[in-house]
């Protein structure tokens, strides 16, 4: 008898041995083909053959996960669903003084050449203050909060084992193993090698087990910051740090708006609460991917501000063109257009 006699026969006892772990092991599984009925490919072993069509139909049952309905559902809980459960605090900025605006507005527009001609031959500028300035308030809403979600998912766990198993029983049901080496996943459409020797199972290679329908409690939370004007346009985080960098103050009604020397207008959000909360939601909510079952769904608001920031609107004459200087009354610094923009 030569050496791959010996070989064959080597294998052939291997897959009686492991023909009779299965006997003992794995009660109630599918059977493996009968290997008389089975033409052989190639030259490989029945025993091989029979082995790789019995996992590659194990592992099509255990790579289906039931497709999941995602209906949400489930509790909602927190005040943010609800705009009436909400109370906006409502907040001024100070706004710097109205000379210093003034100041500003009129070395706006005048060149540098007429600034040192003027303070050489102390001459007073053309630039005239031709009205009282006006302070206009425009609102800002900031809200805060997050959302957070319990639901059920379902998934499926591989597990490594020794490698001297050959076999798993997990309560009470006898589990397949699975080469490492010769199937790195369990899905069927990327089984892409077979089985060429049945010893593998009893060698000392790196195997796991798959727990299929595997039901997870899981939770995703997700914390969220939304500014936008009165005219409901989104504020990037530099804007409103223009406008808010200044000291606030929490006021209770529009009389305490009023700014000692100039004219006072107040600029109504033309967006409601509700339609602020609603953009919220819209920013803060994160559904999970993929569910099972919604459980509760929890939107709390931490805060919501209606801030009302200066603009401060000087009108002066240059010679016979009259023109109004807006000034940011945060900063007190000319308004861009970028800035003045957001409350069109």
């Amino acid at each position: 008898m030569d050496g791959n006699d010996q070989f064959d026969e080597i294998l052939s006892g291997l897959g009686r041995a492991k023909r009779e772990l299965e006997d003992a092991i794995h009660a109630g599984a599918p059977p493996v083909k009968d290997e008389e009925n089975e033409t052989p490919r190639g030259d490989e072993d029945p025993e091989s053959i029979a082995l790789e069509e019995y996992l590659s139909s194990r592992l099509q049952q255990i790579g289906e996960i039931a497709s999941e309905t995602k209906e949400v559902k489930g509790l909602r809980t927190g005040n943010g669903w609800d705009a009436t459960q909400l109370i906006e605090y409502v907040y001024k900025i100070d706004p710097v003084s109205v000379k210093r605006s003034i100041d500003v507005a009129i070395s706006s527009n005048r060149k540098l050449r007429e600034k040192i001609s003027d303070s050489l031959l102390r001459r007073k500028s053309e630039i005239k203050l031709v009205g009282p300035a006006t302070v206009e308030y425009v609102p800002i809403w900031k809200v805060k909060g997050f959302h957070e979600c319990y639901y059920l998912r379902t998934d499926a766990y591989k597990i490594k084992v020794n490698e001297d198993v050959v076999g798993v029983e997990v309560e009470g049901k006898s589990r397949d193993l699975i080469l490492e080496k010769k199937h790195r996943s369990f899905v069927p459409s990327l089984i892409l090698e077979r089985f060429q020797r049945l010893g593998g199972f009893l060698s000392s290679e790196s195997k796991y087990f798959v727990v299929n329908d595997v039901t997870e409690l899981a939770r995703t939370r997700s914390d969220g910051e939304l500014v936008v004007s009165g005219s409901g346009k989104k504020l990037a985080q530099d804007d409103e740090l223009a406008l808010t960098s200044w000291r606030s103050k929490r006021i209770f009604d529009h009389s305490q708006l009023k700014v000692k020397g100039a004219k006072l207008r107040v600029r109504e959000s033309t967006i409601s609460k509700e339609t602020v909360l609603a953009e919220f939601r819209e920013h803060v909510i994160r559904m999970p991917e993929r569910f099972k079952q919604i459980l509760s769904n929890r939107l709390q608001v931490t805060e919501l501000k209606r801030i009302y920031v200066p603009l401060i609107r000087i009108p002066i004459q240059k010679g016979l063109v009259p023109r109004e200087v807006i000034v940011n009354g945060t900063s007190g610094e000319l308004a861009d257009s970028t800035l003045l923009a957001l409350f069109e």
